[in-house]
């Protein structure tokens, strides 16, 4: 049981660390790179295999951390109810929010404006109007979606840091 215990922190941190430091790169340096670069940007970002590699790590560090919120706490009241359970617990919500978020909307977006951008570049020649509103549109929908994904995992991410010392 120890050692799936240990493998378990391990996935759910390194993966947790994966996906929140990802998520802070891409929302405070990236993303507004891209938006100061103007239409067709975009382009050059592999945003599917970033979305990808989020949900991934988003994933694994959401199941493990469920795990180890079953095979140790055993969603026990007393438990949750004391402060490091607390921290845990606002935490492990903060963290399953992100992951929601994530994969309802972040990565649907994502998705969206690789395809936008690929028709865009297939097309050989300048953004029509309504590709470029549309792209500002799904640019937009990504930073908030984005934004609030980042502050929920800096969120979990922070509680969980501290919740041991609660």
């Amino acid at each position: 049981m120890q050692i799936i215990l240990i493998v378990l922190r391990l996935t759910h941190i390194v993966a947790g660390a994966f996906w929140v430091g990802s998520a802070l790169m891409l929302a405070l340096v990236i993303l507004p790179g891209v938006r100061k670069s103007g239409p067709g940007a975009e382009r050059a970002l592999p945003l599917a295999k970033i979305s990808q590699a989020m949900g991934l790590g988003s994933l694994l560090t959401v199941v493990a951390g469920l795990l180890l919120y079953w095979l140790v706490y055993r969603f026990a009241w007393a438990w949750i109810s004391s402060p490091v359970g607390i921290g845990f617990t606002l935490g492990s919500l903060a963290g399953i929010a992100a992951f929601l978020l994530g994969a309802f909307s972040t990565g649907p977006t994502s998705k969206k404006m690789a395809a936008l951008g690929a028709q865009m570049q297939a097309a050989g020649g300048p953004p029509t109007p309504e590709q470029v509103a549309e792209m500002g549109r799904l640019q937009a929908k990504l930073a908030s979606s984005s934004q609030w994904g980042t502050i929920l995992a800096t969120v979990a991410l922070a509680l969980m840091a501290v919740a041991r010392s609660l």
